[in-house]
């Protein structure tokens, strides 16, 4: 990463700490998480309000103008969350509707869905699971967080499924397991985007050296399958790993060899990749910074990429205050194999500031950002969002 890059990583970063929050309204499926409540629980809510987007169509700005197409919309969430929570279960799930319309541009409005499942079970002291999915159905590709995407008016569904299993083998010795499926398909046809299935599954061994202090090897195979069966990839990831744990902070550190086999085009390449992640939970907020280098498929332009990726995020839970930040930010660059395809440095950033009214009531003003540019002539997206809404939630406890 050159260094004018890593002081927008740094910036990034600090603006994120400074006055960040969560995503505004289209972001996660669950903004906040709701007020624990022990046995089942109910939570329907919903979201009212209004926004200011400065770039509708999600192009580059005209040489001669400068400006790209702007309107004001009013957007609608109708939500609803079903959970339990015992010592040994965590129960989620849920629906966010996304109901938007312009005040210009009516061509444009429409209705998107989200929804969500999560679950994670103690079934032993020493053996738990977890499984998870999420779905989400956007009109634009902007919102997407996937690897090597275009930015692009262009409708898009995907769906997200995750499981696995945690084992504490013997006193000092854990595995962990997990598979993740992903699925990606796009409105229409463009020549820029390439829907598919990545299927991976990932391990993990670890051995404790002190219950702050552990170190373990990894093991990761993903196989993508792209653009309808034309474009098929296989990655392995093979390396170590150290964690490091203090009262209210957690330091990951994890490195080795990846390879990619194109099995289309009968091309392989190999590399090294890294991650580093740190994390420290406060009374009041939790605060995640992560860097990563790595192969990966690529949903845009087809094949693959290497990929350098710095994000932070910091949340504030609502049970403990009134007037919050939760935000997350997120840089990216994409440089992909195949010399024909365009590299692509994308940038988010999420930010809500909020007031809690009342358990059941809370005011918001959100700002989200996303950029992209191909680094050629015109090659430079830029949009922001920023409105105000409120957000009517209560849960209820079902006897």
């Amino acid at each position: 990463m050159t260094m004018p890059h890593l002081r927008c990583a740094v910036l990034i970063a600090g603006l994120l700490t400074a006055a960040a929050g969560s995503a505004g309204a289209q972001d996660a499926p669950a903004e906040f998480e709701s007020f624990r409540t022990p046995g089942w629980s109910f939570t329907p809510g919903v979201t009212i309000g209004t926004m200011r987007d400065s770039n509708v169509a999600l192009s580059s700005a005209p040489a001669d103008t400068r400006k790209t197409e702007s309107d004001t919309l009013v957007v609608v969430e109708p939500t609803v969350q079903l959970g339990y929570t015992s010592p040994r279960t965590d129960f989620a799930g849920g629906y966010r509707g996304y109901v938007r319309r312009y005040l210009d541009l009516g061509e444009l409005n429409g209705i998107d869905h989200r929804g969500y499942l999560s679950l994670r079970r103690l079934v032993t002291r020493r053996l738990s699971y977890f499984a998870a999915n999420e779905y989400a159905q956007l009109p634009t590709t902007d919102q997407l967080l996937l690897n090597g995407v275009p930015f692009a008016r262009n409708g898009a569904r995907t769906n997200g499924l995750s499981g696995g299993l945690e084992a504490r083998l013997t006193k000092l010795d854990t595995l962990t397991v997990r598979y993740d499926n992903t699925w990606v398909r796009f409105d229409g046809k463009n020549a820029f985007l390439r829907g598919g299935i990545v299927n991976g599954v990932r391990s993990e061994l670890n051995h404790h050296v002190t219950e702050s202090l552990a170190f373990g090897a990894e093991y990761g195979l993903r196989v993508a399958d792209l653009n309808e069966g034309t474009e098929k990839l296989t990655f392995q990831d093979a390396g170590g790993a150290m964690h490091a744990k203090r009262a209210h902070s957690s330091l990951t550190l994890a490195g080795g060899l990846a390879f990619l086999q194109d099995r289309s085009r009968n091309v392989s390449n190999s590399g090294p990749y890294f991650r580093a992640e740190l994390t420290e939970e406060t009374r009041r907020a939790n605060v995640a910074v992560a860097y990563e280098h790595s192969f990966v498929p690529s949903f845009g332009f087809g094949g693959s990429n290497r990929n350098d990726e710095v994000r932070g995020s910091i949340r504030m839970p609502l049970d403990r205050n009134r007037i919050y930040v939760q935000g997350t930010a997120l840089w990216r660059r994409s440089r992909p194999f195949e010399s024909a395809s365009l590299q692509l440095d994308t940038t988010w950033l999420h930010s809500t500031l909020g007031y809690a009214t009342s358990r059941w009531l809370r005011l918001e003003g959100y700002y989200a950002f996303s950029r992209q540019d191909t680094r050629i002539a015109g090659g430079g997206i830029n949009r922001h969002v920023a409105g105000a809404q409120m957000v009517v939630s209560q849960p209820m406890r079902i006897h």
